[in-house]
């Protein structure tokens, strides 16, 4: 028996075959080796371009010892013991005794020429004697009897601002009778500066009423007290010198520079402080990292803290700002 099969149109394809894909080590490791470098190239661009914008914005200075005060600029008035002298008669006054010279009570620092009938000579000379030691001065400004040191409570003493500066002294020529001619200041007796300051001034200067205050005149530093204070339209105070030089005795306005405290010792501003538990610290640079060591405060100033510790030494580099920094970065 034959049997026919019928053809169904369905055709078979073959099937396909994957390809199967060898690994090569050497590529492996070329890609590993690849990767490798590309990591550490970029970890060392990080870390360059990170210590390139620490060191734009990261100041660092060294640290040094040195000294800050607390200044204020004035001007005053001196109230002063003085002693004019007038001139005896008409005549020529020539001085023997230069300005600025220290005389004892008697002394003649100058000879009054003047016109008489009695000498033969047609001319009579009178000794100029000083009536009290103390230090000749021939610059006279009319207030030699007013701003005196017993007048203090009586004289209107918010009308010295107008004072003029100085006054020209007296030369060596005709003068005449009753003239101050010179004056004796005794540079043994207390000096007295009025000077005029702001409110908020006068405040922070009473502060240190008990501690001192320093006045620096052309490069003098003198000791001085506050004798009073004067408060409303024109709050002033009066201070009290008594170590001065000499020189001073001849001015009667100054411009002086007031230092009410002083701090020494290695300084750096307060903002430079990191604290750590409550401890004040700074940041160092010690082969260019940064690393934080704890300090101690040796005083306040201002802004300006004084600094000790083991690792505070001079030339030791510190971080300024330390917003921008932190312990580890290297700069």
């Amino acid at each position: 028996m034959v049997v026919v099969t019928e053809e169904t149109g369905i055709k078979q394809r073959p099937g396909r075959h994957r390809k199967i894909r060898v690994l090569n080590k050497s590529r492996l490791f070329f890609f590993m080796f690849f990767c490798l470098v590309f990591f550490t190239f970029s970890w060392f661009l990080a870390g360059g371009v990170k210590t390139f914008i620490l060191k734009q914005f990261v100041k660092i200075e060294a640290l040094q010892p040195g000294v800050a005060a607390q200044d204020f600029a004035g001007q005053g008035i001196l109230i002063k013991q003085e002693y004019l002298v007038n001139a005896p008669v008409k005549g020529v006054m020539k001085f023997s005794v230069p300005e600025g010279e220290r005389v004892k009570t008697g002394t003649t620092f100058g000879i009054l020429s003047a016109s008489s009938m009695e000498s033969v000579s047609g001319v009579k000379q009178y000794a100029v004697k000083a009536p009290v030691s103390g230090v000749v001065c021939n610059h006279m400004d009319g207030l030699e009897t007013i701003l005196v040191p017993g007048n203090l409570d009586v004289v209107e003493i918010s009308a010295l601002d107008k004072i003029e500066n100085s006054s020209p002294p007296v030369q060596t020529g005709l003068v005449e009778s009753g003239q101050p001619v010179a004056k004796i200041i005794d540079n043994l007796a207390p000096v007295y500066i009025y000077s005029l300051f702001k409110e908020e001034e006068i405040k922070q200067i009473q502060l240190y009423k008990k501690s001192g205050i320093t006045i620096k005149w052309k490069n003098e530093a003198i000791e001085a007290r506050i004798d009073k204070v004067f408060t409303g339209k024109q709050p002033a105070i009066l201070f009290m010198v008594k170590n001065y030089p000499d020189e001073l005795l001849h001015h009667r306005k100054i411009n002086f520079h007031l230092t009410t405290a002083m701090l020494e010792g290695i300084l750096v501003e307060e903002k430079s402080l990191v604290q750590r538990d409550d401890q004040d610290g700074l940041y160092l640079v010690w082969k260019g990292l940064v690393r934080w060591v704890p300090v101690e405060i040796a005083g306040r100033l201002g802004e300006q803290v004084a600094i000790q510790g083991k690792d505070i030494q001079p030339g030791i580099l510190y971080v300024v700002n330390p917003t921008f920094a932190r312990e580890g970065d290297k700069l």
